[in-house]
């Protein structure tokens, strides 16, 4: 003899996906906790990071190219340095693209040592140029003040230094950071997308426990 009445609880892989993604359940769902949401959203976001910080190194030697022969008065920099900047944006954008659009492998182990937040990468990147500019106004001359080529070297020295930072630190890190509202949007507008995250969680179990599929 049963005594149960209603109608029977959906169980975890019978819920849809709208009900992982919503915002609802994150927000009472502790930030640490597991899930295979979280997993991918993090996954993908540590890859996209990746490639765009290649983007970025690409556009920075181009221009590096460009600046130095503008200083130097010759076009050896371009090739040495603009070309294999071009060919590295490229490369990195068609790699972006595709894990922009795919689900990633959760499976593969990713090492990211760098900041995971815009507020630590801002802070890590602002920690590197103070230190730089306070080494160099400790073992400057007092003449290399009054000195305007060198003071432009230094300017440019900055500039590229900021460049770099952006692109390798803080970029990277927002991407990370925002891996997870970047997931719900891109679940949201591609039907393509999100057809994927509707397979996977139809066959997905968790292989060590009892873990939802959501929340995101």
């Amino acid at each position: 003899m049963s005594y149960q009445t209603g109608p029977t609880p959906l169980s975890r892989s019978a819920l849809p996906l709208d009900y992982w993604l919503s915002t609802e359940l994150s927000a009472i769902t502790p930030a640490g906790a597991r899930s295979r949401l979280r997993e991918i959203a993090d996954a993908r976001g540590s890859y996209m990071g990746a490639w765009a910080a290649g983007i970025g190194m690409g556009a920075v030697l181009i221009l590096l190219g460009v600046i130095l022969a503008i200083r130097l008065g010759t076009l050896v920099p371009v090739p040495s340095l603009s070309l294999p900047g071009a060919a590295l944006a490229v490369l990195s954008s068609v790699f972006y693209l595709r894990v922009r659009d795919r689900l990633p492998r959760t499976s593969r182990a990713i090492v990211n040592r760098g900041p995971g937040s815009l507020r630590g990468a801002l802070s890590f990147a602002g920690f590197i140029l103070i230190a730089f500019i306070g080494l160099f106004a400790l073992m400057a001359k007092p003449s290399t003040w009054q000195d305007p080529a060198a003071l432009l070297t230094l300017a440019t020295v900055l500039a590229f230094m900021v460049c770099l930072l952006v692109v390798g630190i803080i970029v990277p890190a927002t991407i990370a950071g925002r891996s997870r509202e970047s997931l719900r949007r891109k679940a949201t507008t591609d039907p393509h997308f999100r057809a994927l995250l509707e397979q996977d969680l139809a066959t997905w179990r968790d292989p060590y426990g009892n873990a939802g599929y959501g929340p995101l």
